[in-house]
């Protein structure tokens, strides 16, 4: 029974080569079998095989029209960054109100991340951040796991992310970037 199945495994292994030496050598027209049975449709064969050229159509002149659209899209590329983009005040509000939501959206979805970890897992995660940050996680969290967590952390930085909080001090480091000309207070160079 052992020597049949080393038998069968030898025969095997060599079909597989014979077949891949035979796609080697062009023996076997790997185009042909591609248009023939579809292979380019297939999950995960279909990587490996190109969609064959419809009648009419020759791949170089695809090269062609793809090479000339790279170039037109080059030169449009260049046109357009030429000119000084202005912006209308609504639509800077607007952006900075997208940019708002996207930022809640992403606090509020760690804050349920970190609601779900033990509190000595979230809080060796959390020291290791800025305070503008991890408030605005704790401020989101479950009251009872911000407690267990601020527990956690070094007694100082507890007490200044308290103290914080209970101040509601804007965030520095999202809300007012600084402006040209200006220090990171916000105050004229």
């Amino acid at each position: 029974m052992l020597k049949f199945l080393l038998i069968a495994l030898v025969l095997f292994i060599i079909i597989i080569a014979g077949f891949f030496l035979g796609i080697y050598f062009r023996i076997i027209d790997t185009n042909e079998a591609n248009e023939k049975y579809g292979l380019y449709e297939l999950p995960i064969i279909g990587e490996y095989f190109v969609r064959p050229v419809e009648d009419g159509e020759s791949s170089v002149d695809e090269a062609e029209k793809r090479t000339e659209t790279k170039k037109d899209d080059k030169k449009a590329d260049a046109k357009t960054k030429s000119k000084p983009v202005v912006l209308s005040k609504e639509e800077i509000e607007k952006q900075t109100k997208e940019r708002q939501a996207a930022e809640k959206k992403r606090v509020s979805k760690l804050a349920r991340l970190y609601n779900e970890m033990k509190p000595e897992e979230a809080a060796k995660i959390l020291e290791s951040m800025d305070d503008d940050i991890v408030i605005s996680i704790l401020q989101r969290m479950d009251e009872s796991q911000v407690s267990q967590v601020l527990t956690k952390f070094d007694t100082d930085r507890a007490a200044n992310i308290t103290k914080i909080m209970y101040n509601g001090a804007p965030k520095r480091v999202m809300q007012n970037p600084p402006q040209p000309g200006q220090n990171q207070s916000g105050n004229p160079e």
